[in-house]
Protein backbone atom coordinates (compact mmCIF):
# COMPACT_ATOMS: atom_id res chain seq x y z
CA UNK A 1 0.00 0.00 0.00
CA UNK A 2 3.03 2.50 1.17
CA UNK A 3 4.74 2.03 -2.33
CA UNK A 4 0.99 3.84 -4.10
CA UNK A 5 2.32 7.37 -2.21
CA UNK A 6 5.91 6.72 -0.89
CA UNK A 7 8.51 5.71 -3.23
CA UNK A 8 12.14 6.99 -3.94
CA UNK A 9 13.80 7.51 -6.95
CA UNK A 10 17.43 6.67 -8.97
CA UNK A 11 16.62 10.36 -10.39
CA UNK A 12 14.50 13.04 -10.80
CA UNK A 13 11.30 13.18 -12.83
CA UNK A 14 12.37 13.50 -16.21
CA UNK A 15 9.18 15.66 -17.69
CA UNK A 16 10.39 18.32 -15.59
CA UNK A 17 14.51 18.13 -14.83
CA UNK A 18 17.28 17.59 -17.13
CA UNK A 19 20.86 16.71 -16.08
CA UNK A 20 19.54 17.86 -12.76
CA UNK A 21 18.50 21.43 -13.84
CA UNK A 22 14.58 22.40 -14.31
CA UNK A 23 14.09 22.06 -18.49
CA UNK A 24 13.62 25.39 -19.69
CA UNK A 25 10.07 24.96 -21.41
CA UNK A 26 8.89 23.95 -17.56
CA UNK A 27 10.63 26.97 -16.04
CA UNK A 28 9.48 29.67 -18.24
CA UNK A 29 5.63 27.97 -17.87
CA UNK A 30 6.35 27.83 -14.16
CA UNK A 31 7.43 31.79 -14.62
CA UNK A 32 4.09 32.64 -16.78
CA UNK A 33 1.60 31.07 -14.19
CA UNK A 34 3.14 32.74 -11.33
CA UNK A 35 3.35 36.18 -12.73
CA UNK A 36 -0.44 35.47 -13.10
CA UNK A 37 -1.20 34.39 -10.04
CA UNK A 38 0.71 37.41 -8.38
CA UNK A 39 -1.50 39.80 -10.89
CA UNK A 40 -4.61 38.26 -9.92
CA UNK A 41 -3.73 38.61 -6.16
CA UNK A 42 -3.32 42.43 -6.98
CA UNK A 43 -1.76 43.87 -3.79
CA UNK A 44 0.18 46.85 -3.77
CA UNK A 45 2.45 45.71 -0.84
CA UNK A 46 3.24 42.41 -2.25
CA UNK A 47 7.30 42.07 -2.86
CA UNK A 48 8.11 39.37 -4.92
CA UNK A 49 11.54 37.78 -4.19
CA UNK A 50 11.85 35.12 -6.34
CA UNK A 51 9.79 32.05 -7.32
CA UNK A 52 10.61 28.24 -6.02
CA UNK A 53 9.69 24.65 -7.10
CA UNK A 54 9.42 22.40 -3.56
CA UNK A 55 8.44 19.30 -2.27
CA UNK A 56 8.73 15.72 -4.02
CA UNK A 57 8.66 16.97 -7.68
CA UNK A 58 11.45 18.80 -6.52
CA UNK A 59 13.25 15.48 -4.84
CA UNK A 60 13.59 12.26 -5.37
CA UNK A 61 10.32 11.19 -3.73
CA UNK A 62 7.74 11.94 -6.58
CA UNK A 63 5.00 9.06 -7.38
CA UNK A 64 2.06 9.73 -10.32
CA UNK A 65 -0.64 12.69 -9.25
CA UNK A 66 2.30 14.53 -7.10
CA UNK A 67 1.75 18.32 -7.32
CA UNK A 68 4.25 20.51 -8.50
CA UNK A 69 4.73 22.93 -5.41
CA UNK A 70 5.04 26.64 -6.86
CA UNK A 71 6.18 29.06 -4.29
CA UNK A 72 5.51 32.72 -4.44
CA UNK A 73 8.36 34.30 -2.21
CA UNK A 74 7.33 37.50 -0.75
CA UNK A 75 9.74 39.62 1.65
CA UNK A 76 8.93 39.66 5.37
CA UNK A 77 6.51 37.53 7.38
CA UNK A 78 3.28 37.41 6.45
CA UNK A 79 0.63 38.62 9.22
CA UNK A 80 -2.47 36.38 9.80
CA UNK A 81 -4.65 39.37 7.82
CA UNK A 82 -2.17 38.98 5.23
CA UNK A 83 -2.14 35.24 5.15
CA UNK A 84 -6.11 34.78 5.28
CA UNK A 85 -6.09 37.02 2.13
CA UNK A 86 -3.16 34.79 0.37
CA UNK A 87 -5.14 31.24 1.28
CA UNK A 88 -8.56 32.82 0.44
CA UNK A 89 -6.91 33.86 -3.36
CA UNK A 90 -5.48 30.74 -4.01
CA UNK A 91 -8.69 29.11 -2.71
CA UNK A 92 -10.68 31.38 -5.51
CA UNK A 93 -7.44 30.47 -8.16
CA UNK A 94 -8.02 27.15 -7.89
CA UNK A 95 -11.66 27.48 -8.64
CA UNK A 96 -11.28 29.10 -11.53
CA UNK A 97 -8.06 27.74 -13.12
CA UNK A 98 -6.95 24.16 -13.67
CA UNK A 99 -3.43 24.24 -14.45
CA UNK A 100 -1.13 21.27 -15.41
CA UNK A 101 2.61 21.03 -16.65
CA UNK A 102 2.47 17.48 -18.33
CA UNK A 103 -0.39 16.57 -16.20
CA UNK A 104 0.78 17.19 -13.46
CA UNK A 105 -1.44 19.90 -11.52
CA UNK A 106 0.60 23.23 -10.71
CA UNK A 107 0.03 24.27 -6.85
CA UNK A 108 0.61 27.63 -6.17
CA UNK A 109 1.28 28.71 -2.62
CA UNK A 110 2.82 32.50 -1.37
CA UNK A 111 5.57 31.99 1.19
CA UNK A 112 7.05 34.75 3.14
CA UNK A 113 11.02 34.88 2.96
CA UNK A 114 11.12 34.51 6.94
CA UNK A 115 8.77 31.39 7.28
CA UNK A 116 10.33 28.70 8.02
CA UNK A 117 9.89 25.24 4.86
CA UNK A 118 11.05 22.47 5.49
CA UNK A 119 11.46 20.33 2.14
CA UNK A 120 14.32 17.78 0.64
CA UNK A 121 14.50 20.24 -2.26
CA UNK A 122 14.10 23.92 -3.10
CA UNK A 123 14.92 25.18 -6.51
CA UNK A 124 15.09 28.94 -7.43
CA UNK A 125 13.54 29.44 -10.74
CA UNK A 126 14.34 32.97 -10.82
CA UNK A 127 17.70 32.43 -10.09
CA UNK A 128 17.98 29.04 -12.22
CA UNK A 129 19.72 27.08 -9.04
CA UNK A 130 19.32 25.03 -6.08
CA UNK A 131 18.82 26.34 -3.30
CA UNK A 132 18.73 23.30 -1.07
CA UNK A 133 19.97 20.04 -3.33
CA UNK A 134 18.00 17.47 -3.00
CA UNK A 135 19.38 13.86 -1.27
CA UNK A 136 18.46 10.85 -2.10
CA UNK A 137 17.58 8.54 0.39
CA UNK A 138 15.35 5.58 1.41
CA UNK A 139 12.06 6.40 3.84
CA UNK A 140 12.49 5.14 7.16
CA UNK A 141 8.87 5.06 8.04
CA UNK A 142 6.85 3.60 11.19
CA UNK A 143 4.01 2.08 8.80
CA UNK A 144 2.33 0.28 11.73
CA UNK A 145 1.62 4.04 12.83
CA UNK A 146 0.99 5.50 9.30
CA UNK A 147 -1.45 3.03 9.32
CA UNK A 148 -3.18 3.51 12.62
CA UNK A 149 -3.21 7.49 12.03
CA UNK A 150 -4.83 6.78 8.37
CA UNK A 151 -8.08 4.38 9.94
CA UNK A 152 -8.45 7.35 12.42
CA UNK A 153 -8.22 10.20 10.05
CA UNK A 154 -10.35 8.24 7.34
CA UNK A 155 -13.13 8.02 9.73
CA UNK A 156 -12.51 11.53 10.52
CA UNK A 157 -12.83 12.47 7.59
CA UNK A 158 -15.70 10.50 6.64
CA UNK A 159 -17.55 11.49 9.31
CA UNK A 160 -17.52 15.32 8.13
CA UNK A 161 -18.22 14.21 4.79
CA UNK A 162 -21.87 12.84 6.57
CA UNK A 163 -21.98 15.92 8.16
CA UNK A 164 -23.47 19.13 7.51
CA UNK A 165 -22.40 20.44 10.84
CA UNK A 166 -20.00 23.60 9.18
CA UNK A 167 -17.99 24.28 11.74
CA UNK A 168 -17.18 20.24 12.96
CA UNK A 169 -15.76 19.92 9.16
CA UNK A 170 -13.96 23.25 9.32
CA UNK A 171 -12.16 21.75 12.45
CA UNK A 172 -11.46 18.56 10.92
CA UNK A 173 -10.04 20.14 7.98
CA UNK A 174 -7.81 22.70 10.08
CA UNK A 175 -6.73 19.56 12.30
CA UNK A 176 -5.21 17.81 9.24
CA UNK A 177 -3.50 20.82 8.09
CA UNK A 178 -2.14 21.53 11.80
CA UNK A 179 -1.22 17.25 11.61
CA UNK A 180 0.99 18.02 8.80
CA UNK A 181 2.37 20.97 9.53
CA UNK A 182 3.95 19.35 12.57
CA UNK A 183 5.03 16.37 11.15
CA UNK A 184 7.12 18.66 8.50
CA UNK A 185 8.73 20.82 11.16
CA UNK A 186 9.57 17.98 13.40
CA UNK A 187 10.73 15.07 11.14
CA UNK A 188 10.61 16.29 8.01
CA UNK A 189 8.43 14.52 4.86
CA UNK A 190 9.19 11.21 6.20
CA UNK A 191 7.41 12.08 9.43
CA UNK A 192 4.40 10.25 10.29
CA UNK A 193 1.77 12.83 9.86
CA UNK A 194 3.02 14.06 6.53
CA UNK A 195 2.98 10.85 5.05
CA UNK A 196 -0.29 10.10 6.60
CA UNK A 197 -1.57 13.41 4.75
CA UNK A 198 -0.05 11.38 1.42
CA UNK A 199 -2.19 9.01 2.16
CA UNK A 200 -5.28 10.37 3.01
CA UNK A 201 -4.33 12.39 -0.41
CA UNK A 202 -3.65 9.62 -2.67
CA UNK A 203 -7.20 8.06 -1.26
CA UNK A 204 -8.89 11.24 -2.50
CA UNK A 205 -9.96 12.23 0.60
CA UNK A 206 -8.38 15.66 1.10
CA UNK A 207 -9.99 16.40 -2.10
CA UNK A 208 -13.57 15.25 -1.25
CA UNK A 209 -12.85 17.02 2.35
CA UNK A 210 -12.03 20.67 0.70
CA UNK A 211 -15.10 20.46 -1.45
CA UNK A 212 -17.70 19.10 1.40
CA UNK A 213 -16.22 22.32 3.30
CA UNK A 214 -16.95 24.84 0.47
CA UNK A 215 -20.08 23.14 -0.59
CA UNK A 216 -21.21 24.13 3.04
CA UNK A 217 -19.78 27.60 3.05
CA UNK A 218 -21.58 28.31 0.21
CA UNK A 219 -25.05 26.91 1.59
CA UNK A 220 -24.45 28.97 4.75
CA UNK A 221 -24.34 32.01 2.14
CA UNK A 222 -26.52 31.37 0.29
CA UNK A 223 -30.62 32.47 1.08
CA UNK A 224 -32.89 29.37 0.07
CA UNK A 225 -36.37 31.03 0.13
CA UNK A 226 -38.62 33.69 0.78
CA UNK A 227 -39.95 33.73 4.53
CA UNK A 228 -43.14 33.74 5.40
Amino acid sequence: MAEKYVKTHDQLNPLLWKNGELREEVSEKLREIADAFVNFINVKKFKVTDYIITGSNAAYSYVPGSDIDLHIIVKGLPTEEERELYDAKKALWNKLHVITIRKMPVEVYVQGDEEEHVSNGIYSINEDKWIQTPIKSEPNINHVSVQHKVRYYTRLIKEALESNDISFCQEVKEKIKKMRKRGLSEKGEWSIENVTFKALRYKGLIGDLIDHVQKLEDQELSLARIEN
